[in-house]
């Protein structure tokens, strides 16, 4: 059975921001050991020179490990702040806030400055308007273009609004550009030292990433995979079109609840690993998972079970945020995202997806020898052996959610580490070979030297008749030492 395994982690991938609670190598080691599988980078709180030690610190405890690891660079995208104010602004329902167009305008009274002048062209009479994550909220009544232009608002939910308060407009297609020169800078010191995804805010439409690729081809870089990061409904009403030129998304139920009615949430997210799965991409489930475990050693059975569902939902990741990146308890997080995991996975509620109703995301003769090794693999839970040089026919193979353990064999560091975002997926790194004959010999000896695979054990091998090449042509069920026999 795959639980018996030796040396097998669980299947749902597990993601860390790293912060000042894991940025120490001994504590870095901890939660990579514990179970992580990505470290996520947040570039809202992360200058150059940090980008470059964190890189460097998870790369050095990944090789002490012997572990495939990914590195996740998370953009930190377009800011909408208020200006400064010498004090907070009292402001009670019915009050009028005029929001000035100038983000060196010092606030008083009932008027303030903003980081976004594009608002007074964005906004209509009637749209809504939060402050402060939603504490304060209200309507446009009023917009007058000049210079500086100015919109006015009328409080609904009133509070204090103090200097630099997050303001988000909900339902408005807002013109301002998805990567910000912040964004620029940080993405090219992040490709230069080597990370393996650049994740990308406040996502609205399909042109939004096709403006980060880009950016990152003109730094020679075409091949490192992007998620979308859905926050606003315009995206979810996207999503189709954003799944089609991004290699995988994350809901990001934390601007996501600021922006939609926070019921909507759960029926978004559903929506979105739905069209994930059956796009054949990756999905990261993130915010608040285990919140409460930043002050407490154990979390609540509603964040036990918020998680369970997201795997349910078919995500292929669940991410820790404040968790690991500030919390008390990071390795305890991460071993109960992990506990989670296992138990929703051996549950009979946790189910394989129909061959058939397998995306096909590769060539079509490519997706036909993919289904089939899915086939014979979930026959009797068979091991599914893949040897994957770019990681796409791997990723294809872990849509089926097999239920036996699924070996990706690769010689290709950087292959490894990104498919160790994937669902179910082991990357296990061999020699290069130059016959299908002796890649299937090096890659049994490595598995069964490793304890994955047992001698006398039919396992499924998917491979090409080319092994340099991305090109799945070939389903073997194999018994384990026959050759040697």
């Amino acid at each position: 059975m795959y639980e018996k395994r030796q040396n097998l982690d669980t299947r749902t991938k597990i993601v860390a921001t790293l912060g000042p609670a894991t940025w120490d190598e001994p504590m870095l080691t901890r939660v990579l050991e514990a179970g992580v599988d990505v470290a996520r980078i947040n570039c809202s709180h992360a200058d150059h020179e940090s980008i470059r030690r964190q890189v460097a610190r998870v790369r050095r405890a990944a090789m002490k490990l012997r572990k495939p690891t990914a590195i996740l660079l998370d953009l930190q995208g377009p800011k909408i702040r208020t200006g400064k104010v010498p004090t907070p602004l009292p402001l009670a329902q019915g009050d009028v806030l005029t929001v000035v167009m100038d983000e060196s305008y010092v606030g008083a009274g009932h008027r303030v400055g903003t980081t976004y002048p594009q608002m007074v062209d964005d906004v209509n009479p009637g749209d809504l308007v939060l402050f402060a994550d939603g504490a304060l909220s209200g309507q446009v009544v009023a917009v007058r273009r000049g210079e500086p232009g100015e919109v006015d608002i009328r409080i609904d939910d009133g509070g204090e609004l103090g200097s630099h308060k997050g303001i988000n407009l909900p339902g408005v297609d807002m013109s301002i550009p998805c990567l910000t020169e912040k964004d620029l800078g940080d993405l090219a010191v992040g490709l230069d030292v080597g990370v393996d995804y650049v994740a990308l805010s406040f996502v609205q439409r399909a042109e939004d990433v096709v403006a980060l690729r880009a950016a990152m081809a003109e730094q020679g870089h075409t091949d490192i995979p992007v998620i979308a990061k859905i926050e606003k409904p315009s995206a979810v009403e996207r999503i189709d079109e954003i799944l089609a030129v991004a290699d995988g998304v994350m809901v990001a139920r934390g601007d996501l609840g600021v922006e939609v009615s926070i019921e909507k949430v759960p029926v978004y997210q559903k929506r979105i690993l739905s069209a994930a799965q059956k796009a054949g991409r990756l999905a990261i489930t993130a915010t608040q998972m285990l919140d409460s475990m930043e002050r407490n050693p154990r979390p609540t059975r509603a964040e036990t079970t918020d998680v369970a569902n997201a795997i349910l939902d078919g995500t292929d990741a669940v991410m820790l945020s404040g968790e690991t990146s500030v919390g008390r308890y990071p390795v305890e997080a991460v071993q109960m995202m992990d506990k989670i995991s296992r138990e929703v996975e051996g549950s009979a509620f946790f189910r394989s997806t129909p061959i058939d109703a397998m995306p096909v995301t590769t060539d079509s003769s490519t997706g036909i020898v993919v289904r089939a090794a899915c086939y014979a693999a979930s026959e009797k839970a068979r091991p599914l052996v893949v040897f994957s040089w770019t990681g796409a026919t791997a990723r294809q193979a872990s849509k089926a959610r097999p239920r036996g353990p699924l070996f990706a064999l690769t010689n290709n560091p950087r292959t490894a580490d990104q498919l160790s975002l994937a669902w179910g997926v082991v990357p296990i790194l061999v020699p290069p070979v130059d016959s299908t004959d002796e890649l299937i010999h090096v890659g049994e000896r490595v598995l069964v030297e490793q304890g994955l695979i047992q001698r006398g054990e039919e396992i499924v091998i998917l491979a090409g008749k080319a092994p340099s090449r991305e090109a799945a042509n070939l389903v073997k069920i194999h018994l384990v030492g026959e050759d040697q026999a």
